[in-house]
């Protein structure tokens, strides 16, 4: 499928807060968490820096992939860059 005919598949079948943009859709929480895996931290050094368990960042991250329609860290990483979620 070409990403025209997803874009135009994904309008047609997800409400329009489905569709809301990414900036908006991600919390302080999951920007934060995503910035510093952008900065090579580990999660085990996430949990640490934000004062919350190893599995709350499995769980961050996994919504981030949610949201952002992503399936690895660095594809995550990417799109937060592209989306101006996340700098350096």
């Amino acid at each position: 499928m070409t990403p025209v005919a997803v874009t135009r598949t994904r309008r047609f079948y997800l409400s329009p807060r489905d569709l809301q943009p990414a900036s908006q859709a991600l919390t302080h929480r999951e920007r934060e968490v995503l910035s510093f895996l952008a900065q090579g931290m580990s999660y085990k050094m996430i949990a640490h820096e934000c004062g919350i368990s190893f599995s709350t960042v499995q769980t961050h991250l996994k919504r981030v992939y949610l949201k952002l329609g992503v399936n690895s860290a660095t594809e995550a990483i990417l799109s937060g860059f592209r989306k101006g979620l996340i700098s350096l």
